[in-house]
């Protein structure tokens, strides 16, 4: 094994991996994505949801209190 090879350049990794134009213009084409926008409904919607599940949480409190006093009382 030789390890005094020098490594490749950018330049000659992407010779050997296809047209490096290409590579530039995806890189581009990914950067112009859309970013996600906040709306008022989702915002809403998981108001809702996090009010259901902390009533869900304070019911299972509420009958396991009460079915711990049927045991003991």
């Amino acid at each position: 094994m030789n390890y005094q090879q020098q490594p490749e350049t950018n330049r000659q990794q992407a010779v050997g991996q296809g047209d490096a134009v290409s590579q530039v213009e995806t890189t581009e084409k990914l950067s112009e994505a859309k970013e996600p926008r906040t709306s008022v409904f989702s915002l809403c919607l998981l108001g809702i949801l996090a009010s259901v599940m902390l009533g869900w949480i304070c019911t299972l409190g509420w009958v396991a209190w009460h079915f711990v006093d049927w045991l003991l009382f």
